[in-house]
């Protein structure tokens, strides 16, 4: 992560919104009834128009700005999960890792389009066949002059069906190659090569969507490599970290706002006569939620103020807000049961997102960890 120290006003500014007025607008949209696509873009445009993705385009990302970037993740998801893991996705999986490790001629061809367009950056790694494991991958990018040819296929890649940027890992094979490599590509979707096959069974209320990619004979140039073949593995693992820190931001906030939610869904719905909060089982479960909430929440937080966290420490902290993320949202489904919720309730919306971030989480965590490990040896 960058030392260099700058204050993102606006990220944080928004957060502050957030906390006020601004959240309890999306509230009113995203929670006291079902929300659309309409709302989506709505707020979408709200936090692009404010200069959120430009600020961050812009500025130098500091060890010091860091926390930030999770408070605002934090906030955004206790409103509006869905759309706090489409910015986190394209933010880190398109203009941070362009920063990182994009050439100028990289920037030319995606920073804008990320910044004042419509373009949604993602992550493409697990195979049918192979899953996670690297040494089985098959997807494969052969270097042919000044050229690459891919060929290979991705499942489970979380999309849109617009305009995505996939940053795909396959392996690498070049002339007098001594030893197993691989590279990561920044790969448009659009090309007559890309096959994109969506997975119409899941159903979702935002944008966002699972495929599977099917690459064949696409040839690229060195543009869409990213990096370079000697910095692949530090790329790789400062994009990981960040991804560990905005995901346990994301969990926590998801479990942040069913856990309220939940609280006041007890304090205000009857049952057989009786209030819910007045059952001493229910009063001791939330109570246990509750401390297990915030010890992990000012753990967190507490983390991230730390100059320069390790891989390790940052694994460790997507984890544990993972665990305590399923507990909550699970525990507080199960105080109630889905039949006391009616329909357009936020705690459904809530759980759907948990389970679909906690997939997508394993994906870049968990299994892609096991891939750095290899990838350095």
């Amino acid at each position: 992560m960058r030392k260099e120290a700058m204050i993102m006003d606006i990220i944080e500014s928004c957060t502050q919104e957030l906390k006020g007025v601004l959240g309890r607008q999306i509230e009113k949209d995203t929670i006291d009834g079902p929300y659309t696509s309409e709302d989506f873009q709505k707020w979408e445009n709200y936090f692009k128009e404010k200069g959120l993705y430009k600020e961050i385009a812009e500025k130098e990302i500091a060890e010091q700005n860091i926390p930030a970037l999770c408070e605002f993740i934090y906030t955004l998801s206790q409103y509006f999960s869905a759309l706090a893991y489409y910015m986190l996705s394209k933010i880190l999986f398109g203009i941070l890792t362009l920063k990182f490790a994009g050439t100028e001629k990289q920037n030319e061809l995606y920073l804008d389009k990320l910044v004042e367009g419509d373009l949604f950056a993602t992550f493409a790694s697990k195979e049918l066949e192979s899953g996670f494991e690297i040494k089985r991958m098959e997807s494969i990018a052969r270097k042919e002059g000044d050229s690459w040819v891919i060929n290979g296929a991705k499942e489970a890649v979380v999309c849109t069906q617009d305009t995505d940027l996939f940053l795909m890992l396959g392996k690498i094979e070049f002339p007098f190659q001594e030893k197993r490599q691989y590279g990561l590509f920044l790969l448009e979707k659009g090309s007559t090569a890309i096959n994109v096959s969506y997975n119409e069974n899941v159903k979702t209320e935002s944008p966002l969507r699972m495929a599977n990619l099917t690459i064949e004979d696409m040839v690229v140039g060195e543009d869409q490599f990213l990096g370079s073949l000697q910095n692949q593995y530090d790329v790789f693992n400062e994009v990981l970290d960040l991804w560990n820190l905005f995901l346990s931001a994301l969990l926590l906030g998801i479990a942040r706002g069913a856990f309220d939610q939940g609280l006041n869904h007890a304090l205000k719905t009857n049952r057989f006569g009786q209030r819910f909060m007045d059952a001493p089982y229910i009063q001791q479960q939330f109570a246990q939620y509750k401390i297990e909430l915030e010890v992990t929440e000012h753990y967190f937080f507490h983390s991230i103020h730390q100059f320069q966290l390790s891989t390790i420490q940052v694994t460790q902290l997507k984890f544990k807000s993972m665990t305590v993320s399923d507990e909550i949202i699970n525990g507080v489904l199960g105080v109630f049961g889905l039949a006391t919720l009616p329909p357009d309730n936020a705690l459904r919306r809530f759980k759907m997102m948990s389970e679909s971030v906690k997939f997508v989480g394993e994906t870049s965590d968990f299994h892609l960890k096991k891939i750095s490990k290899e990838w350095a040896k």
